[in-house]
C-alpha cells in the first residue's frame, strides 16, 4: 500500500454510479503511486465529520473544480479545499471545463454583469480567484491532477526523509565529537598527571 494520501474532493459522489467513479480515481492513485482516499471511506458516519478526517489523514488534495448544477463548482469542495489549505496540504485543482468563468457565464445588457446585473469576476481562471490562486495550475483531468500530486507529494516526502537523515547525521556527528572531545581531554590530562 502507497505510504502518501490525497483526498479525492469533488462531486462525484452525487453520480449515479458514485462507488464506480471512485475505485476509478482511487485505481488512478495507486498507479501515481499513492493512496486515493475516497469520501466513502469514511463510512456511513457524520459525512462532514467523516471528510475531514480523511482530509487531516491526507497528504495532499485533488480535487475536481468542474462546474456542478450551474456556472461554479461544487460548495463542498469549496469548503474542502479551505479546509486544506488551512491545514497547509498542497491542493491539485482539476475541471472538465476549464473556461475561465467570464466565458461560462453569460452577459446580459451591460458588459460584464449576469442577468442579475452582478459583476462577473473576469481574473481568466477556471473558478473564483480564493479557489484558483494566482500561480495554481488547473488540469484538464483527473487523470492528470493525480500523476502530478503522485509526482509531487513523493517528491516532498523525499525531501522530508533526507532531511530528517541529515539531522540524524549531524546529531550522531556532534556526539561523536563531543565522545572524542572528553576522550582527548582525559588523555591529556592523564599524560600531564605522569
Amino acid at each position: 500500500m502507497p505510504a502518501h494520501k490525497v483526498y479525492l474532493a469533488g462531486p462525484e459522489v452525487f453520480r449515479p454510479d458514485a462507488k464506480a467513479e471512485g475505485a476509478r480515481l482511487k485505481a488512478l492513485c495507486e498507479a501515481a503511486g499513492i493512496e486515493g482516499l475516497y469520501p466513502f471511506d469514511a463510512g456511513d458516519a457524520d459525512i462532514r465529520r467523516g471528510c475531514i478526517g480523511l482530509i487531516h489523514r491526507a497528504d495532499a488534495m485533488v480535487a475536481n473544480i468542474s462546474p456542478f448544477r450551474g456556472h461554479h463548482m461544487d460548495p463542498g469542495t469549496a469548503f474542502e479545499i479551505g479546509y486544506a489549505q488551512a491545514l497547509g496540504k498542497p491542493v491539485y485543482l482539476w475541471s472538465a471545463d476549464p473556461r475561465a468563468l467570464a466565458a461560462r457565464i453569460p452577459a446580459h445588457e451591460e458588459p460584464g454583469r449576469d442577468v442579475d446585473g452582478h459583476l462577473i469576476e473576469d481574473f481568466g481562471k477556471a473558478e473564483n480567484l480564493m479557489i484558483v490562486p494566482d500561480g495554481a495550475h488547473v488540469w484538464a483531468s483527473a487523470e492528470e491532477a493525480i500523476a502530478e500530486a503522485g509526482r509531487r507529494v513523493s517528491h516532498g516526502a523525499l525531501n522530508r526523509q533526507l532531511q530528517r537523515e541529515t539531522r540524524r547525521s549531524v546529531v550522531i556527528a556532534f556526539g561523536i565529537a563531543i565522545a572524542v572531545a572528553f576522550g582527548a581531554s582525559f588523555v591529556v590530562n592523564y599524560l600531564v598527571g605522569w
